[in-house]
């Protein structure tokens, strides 16, 4: 054979094409992570015109002849398999499964006994189509505030800080981002003025949110002698936020991975906020962004590598999980039903997960599978219509005690170390864990106490009375209340409690609220110490949030229901009195980071004058801690019966109200607050205190 005859045998293709694997030509970005380079023009491929990034090919595309192409064979789809020529031959008709153009017309060809090879229109059609989908150019007034947002962005340390921040303490049990790649592109963002991240606004509204979310978790690096921001400190991240509102429009209209994870982490920012409102509309643009840009199906994409696939899984089902737990916690109807996802959960990558400073996919994988199934729970009937029994009530429960038997050893938080990020995201664990036995024995345990009264104080036909399952699911209830209320014991005694979250404050509270409603039956030794601990860390997480301040007395009167009720009973004799046995960054970064907030928020504030916090010497606020409670918040050792001395101490300096009489605990809020809490305001009260998912509406006399 002669030398020319071994060249071309040597450059023969056997397959087309549009339906290689591996692009016959690749440039240099792609080739090293080893992804398919669709090239769209000459010298620009589609991945690197996407990211706005200088295409570089080594070598010129090697000639190919269409002569030189096999026979196409059949394909084998998902739903039809083609057995001959005979069969009727169908597309996958999967509506949610993405396909390239190339690989799309090529499977179309191939399904109806043709050349696999596309002829010139074809081919134009997929360059077209290229081009359109990522053309994001800015108009002239969109790079105008793109330009102004970017210009308020942090001095870098500041940016640094926050970032170190936001990684240790706020991405808790969910995947945000790939923790190295949004570090290297904000250092990107600051050393190089010519950087596309600097005309992205998808790359913006994520810094900024992630500098926002970041904020809010400064006070637990708070070194003992640093001073608190000036001013009010319940919203630290609100100078970041205002910016990040400004590119909305612009996020909205972009469909990419970044977008998404904006839109996220601003609905987890607004949670303490407004969980009911603002954050549960950012969190649905988050999911619906999540299923167009088809997160929640497995990639027919070549161009995307094996890491690019397990990081869109785990924004999947960080996204859906904390949506759904959200929607449970505030009695709102599901988005999108389980059966449509079509990834496998969070898996192991070394690669990816060796790059995360924060390394938690056991805890993802945990809280998913927590989600799933308590979505399985919500399918049934009971949840709709407070039936004490809900479908097969032994298999819900057998599978929360299956997933708790499942979780590794080193999820006990009695061996976390409390200084560990780790230690506030297994107590988050725990806690939707024991929300969850709450929330699948609500419904028998208000009957059983609702029956109770009924026969022994009601008037009329005595009700039927409560069967053994919905005794068990009452019981399972009122336990897993009590031991909530321990695992926030643990919190406090740890250090590690925090300013005001959505998550803590709900979790105390429907703990304290379940206790309460038991207690109208049956009050043992600890009853008592239970619920002052409870009302006591609810005060304490209150840090200046107007609707948590009113929750707090909603729960209050919930007490002086629950009292009066009790009362009743005990009067007809039937009530119970048991006594059953019991079961760091620099400080230099910091102080950076708040002058700079301060000299933020004084040029936002214009001359308007924001009085000093009281301060003792040191400027330290008088009751302040890194922990930002006083550790005094304790139950004692096995529930005794009385409160810490300080804890008494405290309740007792506080200045007492006196009450008209006749006269609730909410009278003294004044009709004029309450007005203001009639739409949005009241929804978040509802869901933040847990009576939402109570559903009292559903149980008139």
């Amino acid at each position: 054979m002669d030398q020319q005859s071994q060249n071309r045998h040597r450059r023969r293709r056997r397959v087309a094409d549009t339906s290689r694997k591996r692009a016959a030509r690749a440039c240099d970005r792609c080739k090293a992570r080893k992804s398919k380079c669709i090239e769209t023009r000459p010298g620009s491929c589609q991945r690197c015109q996407a990211s706005n990034l200088t295409c570089h090919f080594e070598k010129e595309r090697l000639p190919s002849s269409d002569s030189e192409t096999s026979t196409p064979r059949p394909v084998v789809f998902q739903n039809e398999v083609l057995d001959g020529p005979g069969e009727n031959i169908t597309i996958d008709n999967h509506p949610t499964e993405s396909i390239l153009w190339p690989r799309f017309l090529s499977r179309l060809r191939q399904a109806f006994f043709i050349d696999s090879v596309p002829n010139p229109e074809e081919q134009e059609v997929v360059v077209t189509q290229a081009q359109t989908a990522h053309t994001n150019r800015l108009s002239d007034s969109e790079y105008a505030r793109l330009k102004s947002v970017v210009d308020s962005f942090p001095p870098r340390p500041v940016a640094d800080f926050l970032v170190s921040v936001c990684i240790r303490h706020g991405v808790d049990i969910f995947f945000y981002f790939d923790q190295a790649q949004i570090m290297d592109e904000i250092a990107q963002f600051y050393t190089s003025s010519s950087s596309p991240l600097r005309t992205d606004p998808s790359f913006i509204c994520l810094a900024l949110g992630l500098f926002a979310l970041g904020s809010n978790w400064t006070p637990l690096e708070r070194p003992i002698d640093s001073p608190l921001p000036h001013g009010d400190d319940s919203d630290l991240g609100r100078v970041f936020f205002r910016q990040a509102k400004l590119l909305i429009p612009d996020v909205i209209e972009r469909t990419d991975l970044k977008a998404i994870q904006a839109c996220f982490l601003l609905g987890i920012y607004l949670m303490p906020l407004n969980a009911a409102g603002s954050s549960y509309v950012y969190m649905g643009m988050a999911l619906r962004k999540a299923l167009a840009f088809d997160l929640h199906q497995s990639p027919d994409d070549q161009m995307i590598d094996d890491r690019e696939k397990e990081i869109r899984c785990r924004l999947w089902w960080s996204i859906y999980s904390l949506e759904r737990c959200t929607t449970l916690k505030l009695n709102r109807p599901r988005s999108v039903p389980a059966n449509i996802i079509g990834i496998p959960l969070p898996s192991p990558m070394p690669s990816l997960d060796r790059d995360q400073k924060f390394e938690n996919l056991e805890l993802q994988i945990a809280y998913a599978r927590l989600m799933l199934i308590l979505d399985g729970y919500s399918d049934s009937t009971s949840w709709l219509t407070n039936s004490s029994t809900p479908t097969d009530p032994n298999k819900i429960q057998a599978e929360l005690r299956s997933w708790k038997r499942s979780l590794p050893e080193e999820f006990d938080l009695e061996d976390t170390d409390p200084r560990s990020s780790r230690y506030r995201a297994i107590f988050h664990l725990y806690l939707n864990y024991y929300y969850a036995w709450i929330v699948i024995g609500k419904a028998s345990l208000i009957m059983r106490v609702r029956t109770n009264l009924q026969r022994h104080l009601g008037q009329g036909s005595q009700p039927r009375p409560v069967d053994p399952t919905a005794e068990n699911l009452s019981a399972s209830c009122t336990r897993a209340a009590k031991k909530l209320l321990q695992l926030f014991e643990k919190l406090v005694q740890s250090g590690n409690s925090a300013r005001f979250s959505f998550t803590d404050f709900q979790g105390c509270s429907i703990a304290t609220i379940i206790t309460l409603i038991a207690g109208i039956l049956q009050r043992d030794s600890t009853y008592d110490t239970r619920v002052n601990f409870g009302l006591n860390c609810l005060r304490q997480m209150v840090n200046g949030n107007p609707a948590a301040t009113v929750g707090v007395k909603f729960v209050e009167t919930l007490q002086s229901i629950s009292d009066e009720s009790a009362r009743k009973l005990r009067q007809s004799g039937t009530f119970t009195d048991t006594h059953e046995p019991e079961e760091a960054t620099s400080p230099s970064a910091y102080n950076y980071w708040a002058e700079w907030l301060a000299a933020q928020e004084r040029s936002f504030n214009q001359g308007y004058s924001v009085p000093a916090p009281e301060t003792t010497s040191g400027n330290v606020p008088v009751g302040g801690t890194p922990s930002l409670w006083p550790v005094s918040i304790t139950l004692g050792e096995s529930w005794s019966g009385e409160l810490h001395p300080e804890v008494e101490a405290s309740s007792a300096q506080r200045p007492s109200i006196s009450l008209p009489s006749g006269a609730s605990g909410l009278d003294i809020v004044g009709n004029d607050h309450l007005s203001t809490l009639y739409h949005d305001d009241q929804n978040f009260l509802m869901g933040l205190t847990g009576l939402d998912v109570l559903d009292f509406a559903g149980y008139s006399s």
